[in-house]
């Protein structure tokens, strides 16, 4: 009694402060490396920045995998490292090595940022925005930025990694390029002006006198105006200040990156969960945070959570809750059912809240969280949990009837079963031993479940065999004839069944092969269903989100994007009607840090995220598919794809956009594209297919300047000036030269550069008309005097896998299951002619199924293995536990039968189910065959003691198996959102409880009667 008040007191304390999360932690790691050089093409992104650092950084110890993606001016390596790497070591390697490999990056990039990378927590956890009626985009978004992100800094457990939407601050002169050439002044000489203007040096003290004194030589510019009357040089021996020339503003720079929330323009920071922190314990953070962010905030500056993904874990782990109770309910109905008395189900039933509870301290001091796998494996367990105790109270209650006084037969009662007990706690443990060699994502999800289903069983055996006796000598009367019985009609009736399977028995043991013939067949039966059954990686949930991703032409302007995405938003409210909570989109991208985080390369893209209300009626699905057509109908040469996985999908694709992903590496990014393009073309033949496209595009529209150096010297222009000069009026001189100013108001710094104004450089002839300075001549030079400048073409995005440049071709799909799509899609690839160099290969959720299946392939090969090598010392036999083995395959039967009854897929969840169903079978067939040998050493007379045996266990079995199948009933029916991950596992667990009972009280006593040695059973 005392340990029972430790548990309870136990678990009191420590289930609140267990972490809550959706799934289990992922232990793998890996690292990011995120390397600037604005404005820099893709193509020489990928081999001057990107190729050198997977190479660098690829020497770093335990890395499996490298993935690259390089755009303009932005190059992201990604290193996955295997789940054996502490995460520090990791870091640490990568950033050495990220570093060292600066000596060999061209000048002026930029170092290199290394960040954990959490690949299972791609999308992030919830956006916070920053709006107001009075500020700017620029504001806005400096507010984000910089104020922000540094207190979200202190925030526990989760990161604000960047800002979208607005634009960056600068300080831009604005020159005239007609006024530069008629004065002969090029960009540059103004920048090297503002260089020599305004400086930061330290001016260190000075001692005058008997006094130190410190120095502060204001050498930085206080205000914006102030940069006008900088003077750039001396014509005719005046001076020409900055104001003759252009105008000095507090602008922003060109913006290529839009965030709208319903509708307007906003500022958002995407809330990321850090590597190892939990999903709920994270947002409630922020959320707590909230208020006081806000005090702090300018006034007029509102802060907004959106898209909070902890809602939709909470409403999953509530309806677990919600199964789990209702499970807990229906296990005490049938105790009371058919125990027919309060205190007998009483006893019996207080060992499955305790070891409920005891499961909840193993949980804790093993660092599991409650997530939708602990918690289903609770709920996998609850019937399981009270046959133990009922093993128990029914030998109570047999030697009760033998004339032993309470006390005396609640002592031997329990050390009689002790073994019997203990076997089948062992086995169903045993079958999960097998985890300890899984390796991925299988043994992530499958770990937690093991630890749950031990920490159950071990919790109902010690409370079987200490608390059952003692409440049953307390709480029992010494006659049962003392007891009040009800239901009495229903126990009528399992005796009269009891004595109709007696009969039924005996016929069976007549026609023994028929029988196993029959069950051999429904066995072969049951394989080819299984084999033509659909299969997927997890199930699928109606998270009530979806992620369009969009992808106009190629060289597509940011504003022209926008108002793609207006008419597209616009078509969503009017789809979704009052359904609809929140439409968020994000167009283009920051060539910046924010780069990492987002799936667009460039301007021509752009995200919608659609988020309905928690009780929508129309499935996410079914409002992606009607948005399809009409977007396909309103928008063509448009690029849409529809993503609907959620937080779960996302973590165990990697954050892949589809599920299908079929890779193209080689070196040529022309023949690439070629092999890529047909396998798109083919995959869209395909009538369960949809938005399949290439991700990596080629024809970004670009200018080629190419300088004629023999001319350029002839004119005394110097070929670096004049690229500075281009620059300059394209994007500022901050991309190659940063000057900067610091505003006194906040501290903050901004770079100073010196442009052409928007309106100039949308003439057709800017490029030519660009001027630099002559070392030989008084004129300013254009470009047209010593370049050529023609049409040409520029990659999007380069992608590496490996080292390796990669294409990839993606499809969702809708009406068909991924594992026969892509069986289909394999099968045509092998017949495509691939030149030589190049090589097709299947990655995401596809490749992932294959490992995981395999892994779990052999864990039930395993599990079977250890079930009969600990039953084999028990019986003291190797011919018995075979016979208790095939019961396996009985289970299976009621497995593929049932999930062909209720149209689910083969997934992780149904194997961890039919696993599982191992254990339960095998549990049954050691209560009946150890009941059959004890009555076997007593009589000698096989048939005899086949008959009553079987009859002494059809009681406990039949209870048994129902306790099961009633406390996995609410979760196999899926009550409440969020709760369908769960459903295939109960309903192969039930499938499998139902067929190995009805076949196992037929069929082990045949076996048994087949293989069973006449004499001396005990030590066959």
């Amino acid at each position: 009694m005392v340990f029972v008040l430790m548990v309870i007191l136990l678990s009191t304390v420590l289930i609140p402060r267990m972490p809550v999360d959706i799934l289990p932690q992922f232990k793998k790691s890996a690292m990011q490396i995120l390397t600037l050089y604005p404005g820099m093409p893709a193509k020489v992104v990928e081999k001057d920045i990107t190729s050198r650092m997977e190479r660098w950084t690829g020497q770093s110890p335990g890395i499996e995998k490298q993935l690259s993606k390089s755009i303009m001016g932005v190059s992201i390596v990604t290193n996955f490292y295997g789940e054996d790497v502490d995460p520090a070591e990791a870091m640490a390697n990568t950033s050495s090595y990220a570093m060292s490999d600066m000596y060999y990056q061209p000048p002026g990039t930029l170092p290199p940022m290394v960040q954990p990378f959490d690949p299972t927590a791609s999308k992030p956890l919830m956006l916070l925005t920053v709006s107001s009626n009075n500020k700017s985009g620029k504001e806005l978004y400096d507010i984000a930025y910089y104020t922000l992100r540094q207190m979200l800094s202190g925030v526990k457990g989760i990161i604000a990694p960047a800002a979208y939407g607005g634009s960056k601050r600068r300080i831009y002169i604005y020159v005239d390029p007609d006024k530069l050439e008629a004065m002969s002044i090029s960009m540059t000489d103004i920048n090297k002006a503002i260089q020599d203007n305004t400086t930061m040096i330290p001016s260190g003290v000075a001692k005058i006198g008997d006094i130190n004194y410190g120095v502060d030589a204001k050498g930085m510019i206080v205000h914006v105006k102030d940069f006008n009357d900088i003077v750039v040089c001396y014509r005719n021996g005046k001076p020409i200040y900055i104001k003759d020339l252009g105008e000095a503003k507090d602008a922003g720079a060109i913006q290529t990156n839009i965030a709208r929330v319903d509708g307007k323009e906003q500022v958002y920071l995407p809330i990321f969960k850090r590597p190892k922190a939990n999903t709920i314990a994270s947002v409630n953070a922020v959320k707590e945070a909230l208020p006081k962010l806000a005090e702090r905030m300018p006034d007029g500056v509102k802060l907004n959570v959106i898209f909070d993904q902890s809602s939709y874990v909470r409403n999953s782990i509530s309806g677990l809750r919600n199964a789990g109770l209702a499970g807990l309910l229906l296990v005490a109905f049938v105790l009371i059912l058919f125990l027919g008395n309060f205190r007998t189900a009483f006893i019996v039933g207080i060992s499955l809240p305790l070891s409920v509870f005891f499961t909840f301290i193993v949980l804790y001091f093993t660092g599991q969280a409650i997530n939708s796998i602990t918690l289903g494996g609770i709920a996998l367990v609850l019937g399981l949990l009270v046959d133990n105790s009922i093993v128990v109270l029914e030998n109570i209650d047999k030697q009760r009837n033998e004339g032993k006084s309470l006390k005396e037969a609640s002592i031997s009662a329990a050390q009689e079963v002790s073994m019997p007990v203990l076997a089948s706690t062992l086995v169903i443990i045993a079958v999960f031993v097998p985890v300890m060699f899984l390796t991925g994502i299988a043994k992530f999800l499958f770990s937690p479940l093991a630890i749950t289903v031990a920490g159950a069983m071990i919790g109902s055996y010690i409370f079987s065999l200490t608390l059952i006796p003692v409440l049953a000598s307390l709480l029992l009367k010494n006659s049962q004839n003392e007891e009040k019985r009800l239901f009495k009609g229903f126990h009528n009736y399992i005796s009269n069944t009891s004595k109709k399977y007696e009969k039924l028995l005996v016929k069976a043991l007549k026609n023994r092969v028929p029988i196993l013939a029959s069950a051999f067949l429904l066995f072969a039966l049951s394989v080819f269903l299984l084999s033509q059954n659909a299969y997927e990686l997890f199930p699928e949930s109606d998270v009530g989100q979806m992620e369009i991703q969009v992808r106009t032409e190629s060289g597509t302007p940011l504003e022209n994007t926008e108002q793609v995405i207006i008419q597209m938003e616009n078509i969503i409210k009017q789809e979704c009607g009052d359904e609809l909570e929140q439409v968020i989109s994000n167009i283009g991208v920051f060539y910046d840090l924010p780069a990492a985080y987002t799936p667009n390369s460039g301007v021509q893209d752009a995200f919608i995220g659609v988020q309905l209300k928690e009780d929508h009626n129309i499935s996410t699905k079914q409002y992606a598919r009607r948005l399809r057509t009409i977007f396909n109908t309103k928008f063509p040469g448009v690029e849409c794809s529809f993503n609907t996985g959620g937080l779960i999908t996302a973590a165990l694709n990697e954050g892949k956009p589809s599920p299908i992903d079929v890779q193209v590496k080689g070196n040529d990014l022309s023949v690439l594209r070629s092999i890529a393009e047909d396998i798109r073309d083919t995959l869209r033949t395909l009538p369960n297919t949809r938005d399949v496209r290439v991700l990596q595009r080629i024809d970004a529209p670009a200018k080629d300047i190419d300088i004629d150096r023999i001319k350029a010297a002839e004119l005394g222009v110097k070929p670096v000036d004049a690229i500075k000069n281009m620059v300059s009026a394209l994007n500022s001189s901050t991309t190659f030269q940063k000057a900067f100013w610091i505003d006194e108001n906040n501290g903050n710094h901004y770079y100073v550069g010196v442009t052409y104004p928007q309106y100039r450089i949308d003439e057709i002839d800017v490029l030519s008309n660009v001027t630099t300075t002559s070392e030989l001549h008084d004129k300013a030079i254009p470009f047209r005097s010593f370049a050529n400048i023609t049409d040409s073409s520029n990659p999007v995005e380069i992608n590496h896998h490996n080292l390796t440049r990669e294409f990839n071709v993606y499809a969702n799909l809708d009406g068909g299951d991924v594992g026969r799509v892509s069986d289909e899609i394999k099968a045509i690839i092998k017949t495509m002619e691939v030149p030589k160099g190049y090589e097709i290969n299947f990655e995401g959720e596809v490749n992932v199924i294959s490992k995981s299946f395999e892994e779990l392939a052999l864990g039930l090969v395993l599990a079977t293995i250890f079930a009969f090598l600990i039953l084999v010392p028990l019986f003291r036999s190797f011919r018995q536990p075979f016979i208790i083995l095939l019961t396996i395959p009985l289970g299976f039967i009621g497995v593929v039968f049932l999930m062909k009854l209720t149209n689910t897929r083969l997934n992780i969840q149904s194997i961890m189910g039919i696993i599982m169903m191992i254990g339960i079978s095998v549990s049954y067939g050691n209560i009946l065959v150890d009941r059959i040998n004890s009555l076997f050493a007593e009589t000698t007379d096989m048939s005899n003691s086949i008959l009553q045996g079987a009859r002494d266990r059809f009681r406990p079995v039949l209870m048994t198996a129902i306790t099961t199948i009633f406390g996995l009933l609410p979760t196999a029916i899926g009550i409440g959102r969020g709760t369908e991950s769960n459903v295939p596992l109960a309903i192969a667990v039930i499938g499998g409880t139902f067929m190995a009972t009805l076949l196992t009280l037929f069929i082990i006593p045949i076996l048994y009667s087949l293989l069973a040695k006449p004499n001396n059973a005990q030590n066959d």
